[in-house]
Formats: C-alpha cells, structure tokens, sequence
C-alpha cells in the first residue's frame, strides 16, 4: 500500500452492487482501511432512500445497477438539494471498459472510475487520490 497516512475511522461509506458478494468484498477491504461505518445497498432505490435521510462521507457504486445506471446514480446525487450530498466523493466500479460507460460516470460527476475486479492496494490508491483533491 501507499506510504500515505489516512485516518478511515470515521468515514461512512456507501457500496451500491447489485452483487452481493462483491459487494461483501469491498466492504471488507474497507473494514481493512479502518472503515467502520459501512451500508451495502444491491440497488439504487435503495441507497436513494437512505442517503435521503444519513449523511455518508464516501460512495462506491457500481456501474451497471439492475433499475438505473451507476452513472444515473451519481448524476441524481449531484443534483440533490442537500448540500453535503452533492459533494459527496463517488467512486463507479465497472466490469466493462467501454469508453461509454467510463464518460457517462465521469460526465455524470464521478470522482473515480475503476475496473473491476479492484484489488485492495488499487482501492486504497484510488481512495488517497480522492481524499487528497
């Protein structure tokens, strides 16, 4: 891993997969960083529905979700009338690497993009960049 110093503890984090299993993953290569406060959500109705009423500090949302894209996700998050929500930092995981898919997350307001599958030394990179910009 990077050399950089991040305190997590404290950090609430959302992972959107409709995976489960994958899901479970991230969360624990999360716990790994010294995250504590994780929600796993399999769709985006329902990470809509709790980001409307708990503040998160970090969202991990993958790009091809069952009802609305990844990407859509983002872009409702980006327009969300709760200050705090909108800057949000957002990380979209995809298992494809069609140049569409990465510009509609990226133009969507995305922080991150990544293919999956992530490994723990690229998830932790990944997340030092956002937490530094």
């Amino acid at each position: 891993m990077s050399s950089l110093k991040l305190n997590f503890q404290h950090v609430r984090a959302l992972v959107v997969d409709r995976d489960r299993f994958t899901a479970n993953i991230i969360a624990q290569m999360l716990r790994g960083f010294g995250m504590s406060g994780i929600e796993i959500f399999e769709n985006a109705a329902d990470a809509k529905k709790y980001m409307q009423s708990h503040l998160v500090d970090l969202c991990i949302i993958e790009a091809n979700l069952p009802e609305i894209s990844g990407a859509d996700l983002v872009r409702w998050l980006r327009q969300e009338k709760k200050e705090p929500a909108r800057h949000i930092p957002v990380l979209v995981m995809s298992g494809y690497s069609q140049s569409q898919d990465i510009s509609d997350a990226r133009d969507a307001g995305a922080n991150m993009v990544v293919k999956k599958p992530v490994s723990p030394r690229l998830l932790f990179d990944r997340l030092s960049w956002i937490a530094r910009t």
